[in-house]
């Protein structure tokens, strides 16, 4: 599955210990910020993964220096008959470790130490923060250049309501049945959840599937679909998870959710899954389901993506 950049949960996740904002302050006010303010709220934001993003650049640099160092030695290691070596002293002679295999073993901790750099983990909530306070701003001033309830409505224009399948909650209802699974309370959270933590504008196909089915176009590099239709869409997803049941670890996602076990639990098996391991620091959908939870009227209404 595709990684999606940015997604909200690191604010709560990271806010606290790194004293970056809050994604409340996106919406702070009984009306919200002007356009102007979330303007300067945005230049800010970006301003600040400028600052950090070139940090971790050095990091992954650091990194790939200290493995292409492991890599040369292993080769080095393999090809030497011996690693150690007899050398004299005042008290007699020993044998010293000092071929490849001594410093293989240094490289490696080398490596270990890079990978662990606690200044480089800082840089990186920082920077996955100030990312996720980006991302909130930007929908905070989408929605504040929407028209207002009144407006649209002398448009003529009429939104979908929650129940209707073009909205994430509809379209979980209808998921949830291709699945097999009972539309409950815990089921609708946990799939608006992983709705609004892809967040995609993939046609008809909300969780971002790579799985082709016929008319399908390619949304990215990655392979993410554009579907022809909502009911496509759907049994595409549904075969991403059937499929992969045993393979790719969703299993444990179908029982849950055939279960109607609680978000939480869902959650950690989306997590442990094939589906996105290892994203958003390993809080892949787990970090964003208590802010769901939390706004779940306001995930549940948006809408699913309909057009390339």
């Amino acid at each position: 599955m595709r990684r999606r950049l940015l997604v909200i949960a690191l604010v709560l996740l990271a806010v606290a210990s790194t004293g970056a904002p809050a994604a409340s302050a996106a919406s702070s006010g009984a009306e919200g910020p002007d356009i102007a303010t979330l303007d300067a709220r945005i230049e800010r934001a970006q301003a600040h993964i400028d600052r950090w993003y070139p940090r971790i650049e050095r990091w992954y640099r650091h990194i790939r220096q200290a493995a292409a160092r492991v890599d040369r030695l292993e080769e080095i290691v393999a090809l030497s008959s011996t690693d150690a070596g007899l050398i004299g002293g005042p008290g007699g002679s020993v044998w010293v470790h000092r071929g490849p295999s001594f410093r293989l073993d240094h490289a490696n901790s080398d490596l270990r130490s890079t990978l662990r750099s606690p200044w480089a983990r800082r840089a990186q909530v920082q920077l996955d923060t100030w990312s996720a306070y980006l991302a909130e701003l930007v929908r905070a001033r989408e929605r504040a250049l929407r028209p207002a309830p009144q407006e649209a409505e002398r448009a003529g224009a009429t939104a979908p309501l929650p129940g209707q399948a073009r909205t994430y909650e509809g379209w979980a209802t209808a998921f949830l049945g291709r699945l097999g699974a009972p539309p409950c309370d815990e089921n609708l959270l946990i799939v608006v959840t992983w709705e609004t933590s892809e967040s995609t504008s993939a046609a008809y196909n909300p969780l971002a599937t790579t799985h082709d089915m016929p008319g399908a176009t390619d949304m990215n590099t990655v392979g993410v679909k554009h579907y022809v239709s909502l009911g496509q869409g759907l049994d595409a997803s549904r075969d991403t998870l059937l499929l992969g049941a045993e393979s790719y670890g969703y299993g444990a996602v179908l029982d849950s959710v055939r279960s109607c076990r609680s978000a939480k639990v869902t959650a950690r098996a989306i997590n442990a899954s094939a589906w996105c391991r290892g994203c958003v620091g390993g809080a892949y959908i787990t970090g964003l389901l208590p802010i769901v939870r939390a706004t779940y009227v306001e995930h549940a209404a948006r809408l699913v993506a309909t057009r390339p």
